[in-house]
């Protein structure tokens, strides 16, 4: 539940403070990170995965200034230019948020809590979920959203993908350049391409079940498959669990917050304004109408150099008009 009561930024417990909170990864989120970071101002990105929708696409041809790449490579360059500026990358799913005195406050299902002068709101779509019991629990102890993002964290390890198509190959060649020993398992009986090439990459393909419970103490030891056509249920000794389900979008959580449309996308003016001051929106989660990925980088740059206006003037301090150079202060 959201709350706008007002707290006091001194609490009995610890929490880290940043000048602007960027909430999601995609191309929206990974602009503004840019923009923000660039302007010295101190930078967190809370995302459950990275690229959002981008990585689903195979080929870009329509990025201005870009080669036809794929989609996993372009937000992977983003990324990195985010990182090179100072922001900072926080893989967990906010949940709440909250105004304090001197800004606003972000509870996230890790258990962890972030406060920030500015938020950015840029999550588009969320990852698909499982729905299978013991998710939530074993979110970031063994069950990811993001390949890219946690694929470092397992070597040598017996790994379940969740998914198909694009995403999923994708995902499997990430976790075995780890020497790992992956499986994928889809709710679908088809024989298709997709079934092909990972026979190709020697993967055992594990069709019509889905994942109905996940056990392990404090992380994932085995799931639990059922078939879908027997509903016969058989436990996997895996690792790891990686979702790789699409997207959805989600906007309960932050209505009555900000101002949302009948769509549930958050109304925000031209310089990524919503209504509530110090909170700025940016890509698929607002209400523009064109949801392309140089679009929403483009609002997330707006939405940043906004940001950084509205910590200038809280701080006194002239506005910008301009990004042509980093600011050192």
């Amino acid at each position: 539940m959201i709350s706008t009561y007002k707290y006091s930024l001194v609490e009995a417990y610890h929490v880290t403070l940043y000048d602007v909170l960027i909430i999601g990864g995609g191309p929206a989120g990974l602009s503004a990170a840019i923009y923000s970071s660039r302007q010295g101002f101190k930078t967190g990105v809370i995302t459950i995965d990275v690229g959002g929708q981008l990585t689903l696409t195979p080929t870009i041809e329509n990025y201005p200034g870009v080669s036809a790449t794929s989609g996993f490579k372009l937000v992977g360059v983003m990324m990195e230019q985010a990182s090179s500026f100072g922001a900072e990358f926080i893989y967990d799913e906010a949940i709440g948020i909250e105004e304090t005195e001197n800004g606003f406050r972000v509870r996230t299902r890790g258990g962890k809590t972030y406060e920030a002068k500015a938020l950015i709101l840029a999550f588009g779509k969320k990852p698909r979920k499982l729905r299978a019991l013991n998710e939530e629990r074993f979110a970031g102890k063994g069950v990811s959203y993001c390949a890219v993002c946690d694929a470092p964290l397992y070597r040598n390890k017996r790994l379940l993908v969740v998914g198909w198509g694009e995403p999923a190959l994708e995902a499997v060649s990430i976790l075995k350049r780890y020497d790992n020993e992956v499986l994928v398992a889809h709710e679908s009986r088809r024989s298709d391409d997709f079934a092909e090439r990972l026979r190709e990459l020697k993967v055992e393909f594990i069709q019509g079940v889905k994942v109905k419970e996940i056990r392990g103490r404090d992380f994932v030891e085995e799931v639990v498959l059922e078939d879908l056509g027997t509903h016969e249920e058989n436990v996997l000794k895996v690792d790891g669990i990686f979702v790789e389900l699409g997207y959805v979008t989600e906007t309960d959580w932050i209505k009555g917050f900000v101002e949302t449309d009948e769509r549930g996308e958050i109304i925000v003016d031209e310089l990524g304004r919503t209504s509530r001051e110090g909170v700025f929106a940016a890509g698929d989660v607002t209400d523009f109408p064109y949801k392309q990925a140089v679009i929403a980088a483009a609002q997330g740059a707006i939405a940043a150099l906004s940001a950084s206006n509205y910590l200038r003037r809280i701080m006194g301090e002239s506005e910008i008009r301009s990004d042509w150079r980093k600011l050192t202060g």
